[in-house]
């Protein structure tokens, strides 16, 4: 079975596909990954089952851990600090 989840950056974003290492993640989970912006916080929106395989093309990074409150806290105050 495929660890591949489809997460979410912005409500109405892009899915980029991450490999969940073994984290059991489903939908609606708050996860933090490395990307090429830095580590953020995304949204699972595509579970493994629902991954079409055939449509990944590039190499995936993991999934580093699901998100806590301190990386919820962390994202709060970047997110009043651009505003």
């Amino acid at each position: 079975m495929s660890q591949i989840v489809g997460i979410r950056f912005r409500r109405a974003g892009r899915v980029y596909y991450f490999h969940a290492a073994g984290l059991g993640l489903a939908v609606d989970d708050e996860v933090v990954v490395q990307t090429t912006q830095g580590i953020e916080i995304g949204k699972v929106v595509i579970s493994p089952p629902q991954v079409i395989l055939s449509e990944l093309t590039e190499p995936l990074k993991p999934v580093l851990r699901k998100a806590n409150d301190n990386d919820r806290n962390q994202l709060e105050i970047l997110l009043n600090k651009k505003k």
